[in-house]
Order: structure tokens, then sequence, then C-alpha cells
């Protein structure tokens, strides 16, 4: 049966988090094989022990400075076969990771996959070309690709997944690109 990792990081979410923590909570329940759900910390904010117990997730307490070293701590720490790093994008991003996790077994499937989130306005199209993606979107890697590479790179910090997707790009994992 399929292990799902859902990676979140506690600074990047922010205020968001709670509803974040909710939305996946509940989404989790229609997932197709078994999941965890993993909050990386390194800000060591006190009310963060009650929220992930209250949503069932595992609270996990690092120094990293950079996003990259954050989640590979919280990537080294979890036990899935496939890690999910939900964007901070609208709802659909969970839906379409419901529709990825049923797939995720299939024969042929993607080794990797993004879901980018439309942006509003010609300014944000504008950035959104020449960014390719964003803290919106959200990525979905089968774990033993993620290994083979080496995880993300823990100097980097907003670039981190953009960059893991380039170098999955550059290995020859089939990857797919979507909009939300």
């Amino acid at each position: 049966m399929l292990l799902s990792s859902v990676l979140l990081d506690a600074r990047t979410a922010g205020a968001q988090l709670p509803r974040h923590l909710a939305m996946l909570q509940r989404a989790s329940k229609q997932w197709y094989g078994s999941h965890e759900l993993l909050v990386v910390d390194d800000t060591g904010d006190a009310r963060l022990p009650a929220l992930t117990r209250r949503h069932e997730a595992m609270l996990i307490h690092c120094s990293g400075v950079s996003l990259g070293s954050r989640l590979n701590v919280a990537v080294a720490v979890s036990r899935g076969d496939v890690l999910l790093f939900p964007g901070l994008g609208p709802r659909r991003a969970v839906d379409w990771l419901s529709h990825r996790l049923r797939t995720a077994d299939e024969a042929g499937a993607w080794d990797a996959a993004v879901l980018r989130t439309p942006r509003q306005g010609r300014l944000r199209h504008w950035w959104h070309r020449l960014q390719r993606t964003s803290p919106l979107d959200t990525f979905w890697v089968a774990r033993d690709w993620f290994e083979r590479i080496g995880g993300l790179d823990p100097k980097l910090d907003a670039e981190a997944l953009p960059e893991l997707l380039h170098r999955l790009r550059a290995c020859q994992a089939r990857v797919t690109i979507e909009s939300a």
C-alpha cells in the first residue's frame, strides 16, 4: 500500500498553517493509501505543538536556516513512498493531490509532478513566466527519485523546490506540470 508523506514548513506557511493543516486533514480521509502529515519548524512557536496534535501531524524541530535544509530534515524523518510538498495556493491543490495519489501506483506513472497555481493580473502573469514555479505551487515527488538526486539543495531557500524540479528533469525523471 502506498504511504504518502505530506511535508509543510511552518516558517513558509506562517499564519496560513492552521488553515492548511485543517484542509489537508479533511482531504486526507479520501486519499488513496495511508499518509503522514509532518510539519517542520525552526521558529520555536509555542503554539505549534498543540496545533499539530489537533490535526494529527508530527512536529519536527530543526535549526535549518533555509527551506531546503528544513525540508531535507523532514524527509529524513518521513517514511512515505511519495513526498508531497503542498503549496500555499487554493483548495484545488489539495484535490489535485488526491487525484495524483490515486494514479501514483499505475504503470507508467510520473516520477514527479507540479501543480502550478494561476496568478492574477498582468504583472503576476509576466512574473509567472519568468519564475516557472512559486510557493503557491504544489510538488509531488517519488521518494526514490528524491533520494537518487540527493534531495533538496540545503543552501537554497525559496528556490529549493524549483531547483529540485530542474535537477529531476536533467536526470530524465518523468515530470509533468499541470495548471490548476
